[in-house]
């Protein structure tokens, strides 16, 4: 009985190796071919591109509030967020304002400071933090502001700042009611979609 031995043949580096192994090892082996993808965390800290909401996918939602991770209540709750195009209110310039004007985050007696004395946090001068910190927040079942419907029924805030809200405490609470202008802007503002913008 004759016993032959198998005759492997390997390419390496454009050689070719005649023997009995078994076993070549490729480039794409050795990850020769393998893509540069940068050094470990070399995306730390960094935005990930979006629209008009600072949204990143991951469990359930999150926005980015000053760098640190935060659930968008209503894509938490199964929801995604609309994009309703261009909005003549904008949350930085006019929402912002009004809550300023009406002095929401005068002290941390109310919603100012970093560790205010009720939530949400309001920081008149940093926008996306304060977007975040509503969209984050929730009345009861209710988001305060809802990134992912049109219907201003869908989130608390104006409820909650109208003369006959019955979501909370009526806010402003210690500068009285905010006018029917502001309260419109607001509205507008929820019908868009409530974008960070």
């Amino acid at each position: 009985m004759r016993i032959g031995r198998a005759l492997t043949v390997c390419l390496l580096g454009g050689a070719a190796l005649v023997g009995s192994v078994a076993a070549c090892i490729t480039d794409y082996q050795k990850g020769l071919d393998d893509p540069l993808y940068g050094p470990p965390n070399a995306l730390e800290g960094k935005k990930v591109p979006g629209g008009t909401i600072d949204f990143v996918s991951g469990e359930g939602g999150v926005a980015v509030a000053g760098g640190t991770p935060t659930k968008i209540v209503c894509v938490a709750n199964g929801g995604a967020p609309v994009d309703a195009g261009a909005c003549a209110v904008s949350f930085k310039t006019d929402v912002l304002a009004i809550l300023g004007t009406n002095n929401c985050a005068a002290s941390s007696d109310c919603h100012g400071g970093a560790a205010p004395k009720y939530k949400p946090r309001i920081e008149p001068s940093d926008g996306p933090l304060t977007w975040a910190e509503f969209a984050a927040f929730q009345v009861g079942a209710t988001p305060y502001i809802n990134p992912c419907s049109t219907d201003k029924a869908q989130s608390s805030l104006l409820c909650n700042m109208q003369a006959t809200g019955t979501c909370g405490t009526k806010m402003p609470y210690l500068s009285g009611q905010v006018s029917d202008a502001d309260l419109a802007k607001i509205e507008t503002w929820l019908a868009c979609g409530s974008p960070n913008n």
